[in-house]
């Protein structure tokens, strides 16, 4: 039986329970009692619902509530001083009166009931729905971390590398006018920056050599390749930003689109930044990290022109504060 049918059924025994046991007889005792006006439309009413419900905890307490009318008949036949008696057109008013309150007072409790009943139905459908938000958003993590470890092994001198950015970029976002909702955003975003490499050709990758223009021209089709792939993926479409605009330039030279400056949108300039800075200071089939004075260097050089200058500013900030030069590959 569903919650809803439950509920309906408890109503029905409270409303049976009630007209039965406590209605019948104060309408009974106090309309004359069987020289009176008898509330047969009580009894109809009890009828009539029970026809529609037909549930056997019904029949047990409408057999339980016969019996006790009965007894409250039986009962003023032997005691009519019990009974209140009035004449016929003061009977008449005092049963419409009694019909109208007791009526509003049954179906009050009712409503009242069911309303409490749906309302705790409803706290525990929010509740049902919070907790599978909860599980989708850890299984949505879950294979955002599986699928940056995987792009990151495709070259073992970028080992960690989707982690440290989307680290650096977090660290940026906490300095600027983001909700913590925002900034959880962007560190997703950057966590799967680089997702597009699962397209590039291994060789192309881990080449120890300048690459060709036609190697290099593989390689700038990574974000596009990030971008489309995440937009395949409905729980994941939103970070695709990250993927597809973190080679863009503010001064619009950058890649695949040519954005420049505020068109690129604010999650992949950040990503940008944070993305060159873990390049400068991770070790390279060709060089090992940079010192930590000349990244701070490059940084200053590419505000307004390959960075946001207010990112390069923060990112700047970020490197004064590291004074035991611990943002790096270890």
């Amino acid at each position: 039986m569903s919650l809803r049918s439950k509920d309906i059924v408890y109503a029905a025994v409270l409303f049976s329970v009630i007209a039965n046991f406590i209605l019948f007889p104060i309408m009974y005792f106090t309309s004359g009692g069987y020289h009176g006006g008898m509330p047969l439309w009580l009894l109809l009413s009890l009828v009539i619902s029970w026809l529609i419900i037909r549930k056997k905890i019904l029949y047990i307490v409408y057999g339980a509530g016969l019996i006790f009318q009965c007894a409250c008949i039986v009962f003023s036949a032997y005691h009519p001083e019990t009974v209140i008696r009035f004449d016929s057109e003061t009977a008449v008013v005092i049963d419409v009166v009694q019909s109208l309150v007791l009526v509003s007072l049954i179906f009050g409790i009712m409503i009242k009931y069911l309303s409490h009943a749906y309302e705790k139905k409803n706290q525990e459908l929010d509740e049902a729905n919070a907790s599978l938000e909860k599980a989708n958003q850890r299984i949505t993590l879950q294979s955002m971390y599986t699928l940056a470890k995987t792009i990151d092994a495709k070259d073992k001198y970028t080992n960690g590398h989707s982690m440290r950015v989307a680290d650096y970029s977090k660290m940026i976002a906490q300095r600027m006018d983001f909700s913590e909702e925002e900034i959880d955003e962007i560190y997703n975003m950057a966590m799967l920056h680089d997702i597009g490499k699962i397209g590039v050709p291994d060789a192309i990758i881990n080449k120890n050599t300048k690459l060709s223009d036609e190697e290099y021209n593989i390689i700038k089709g990574h974000p596009v390749i990030g971008y489309d792939i995440l937009s395949e993926m409905p729980e994941m479409r939103e970070v695709g930003a990250g993927a597809r605009w973190h080679h863009e330039r503010y001064d619009g030279k950058g890649y695949p689109d040519g954005l420049k400056g505020e068109d690129i949108p604010i999650q992949a300039r950040i990503i940008g930044v944070a993305d060159s800075y873990d390049a400068m200071t991770s070790n390279r089939s060709y060089r090992e990290y940079l010192p930590q004075d000349v990244v701070k260097s490059e940084i200053e050089k590419g505000r307004g022109t390959q960075f946001d200058s207010k990112i390069a500013d923060i990112m700047l900030e970020i490197i004064e504060e590291d004074t035991n030069y611990e943002l790096r590959e270890k």
